[in-house]
């Protein structure tokens, strides 16, 4: 089984990433690919989401996860993080052609992709910087602040969300068909700590906190059919291998190149990654911030 993998593309609502959208759908085809991974991050603007998940749809399994900023409150419309999370993107992905993994599993052959938002709880904060807890609570320090503090509404803490969505993984584990022999999970935020890139710098180090939560790759690492975890959020890509797991982090990023250099760019940004048994091999895939020297655009 071969899948072709991206996240965080964060669509400009302007329509300028048009382009982009085109060599990536031009990509994913030229890897012929049996299903199309997207990991969160399309746009803090429903209909933005579901013009470009129209816009990538294909005749093959494609499988989607919101991530953060996904979520994020619509002033104008007046939709919340909890009702987008919980029907709205669901729905927007059934309208082109997609499977929301967090509204029910996906099964093809033996092999199960179950998925979630994931989120953090603060578990992948660096303690010996001594930066109290109420700071990450309050998504603030020295004049730092994580965005996801005006943009999520719902009235959960991190904390209960995080134990929310582990609980609907620990329940879509618990009910795949018996046939099922191995598990892709796919989320936005990071299952485990080791896809973390830490730079001994702030604010960087202080926003790491939010990549995602230790308990959920513990729930992950207890089910020996879990072969593959994709996830996006960081937009460093990165791959380890832990304890049978292939972890891998396959975002694209704020940053943009020249229209002539936009191909090369969705070459980089898909993830090839074959499945054969309990295998997983991922071809040519590129390491750390693609976008690293582009100019950034403004998606949200």
């Amino acid at each position: 089984m071969r899948l072709a993998a991206v996240s965080d593309i964060h669509v400009r609502p302007d329509g300028s990433d048009a382009g982009l959208l085109r060599e990536l759908k031009t990509r994913i085809e030229e890897l012929g690919p049996d299903a199309l991974v997207v990991a969160g991050d399309i746009s803090s603007h429903l209909t933005v989401l579901r013009e470009t998940l129209s816009a990538l749809a294909m005749g093959i399994p494609c499988l989607y996860v919101a991530g953060n900023h996904d979520i994020w409150f619509e002033k104008e419309t007046n939709q919340g993080s909890l009702e987008k999370y919980s029907r709205l993107i669901g729905e927007a992905c059934r309208q082109t052609g997609w499977t929301h993994l967090p509204d029910g599993s996906y099964v093809m052959g033996d092999v199960a992709f179950i998925g979630s938002i994931g989120w953090s709880d603060y578990s992948f904060r660096r303690e010996e910087l001594g930066i109290p807890l109420r700071n990450y609570e309050m998504k603030e320090y020295r004049g730092s602040t994580w965005f996801d503090l005006f943009q999520v509404d719902w009235d959960f803490t991190d904390v209960e969300a995080t134990n929310l969505f582990n609980r609907k993984i620990a329940y879509d584990l618990s009910t795949l068909p018996r046939h099922v022999k191995h598990v892709v999970y796919v989320s936005h935020h990071l299952p485990f700590r080791e896809l973390t890139l830490y730079k001994d710098r702030l604010p960087w180090d202080f926003f790491s906190a939010y990549m995602g939560a230790r308990s959920t790759g513990e729930l992950l690492r207890q089910d020996k059919r879990v072969i593959l975890t994709i996830s996006g959020h960081s937009h460093i890509r990165n791959v380890v291998r832990l304890n049978g797991i292939t972890a891998v982090s396959v975002p694209v990023g704020y940053g943009r190149p020249e229209e002539a250099g936009l191909a090369e760019f969705a070459r980089k940004a898909v993830a090839c990654i074959d499945i054969d048994g309990s295998e997983v091999k991922l071809l040519d895939f590129v390491r750390g911030d693609i976008c690293e020297g582009l100019p950034y655009g403004v998606s949200d």
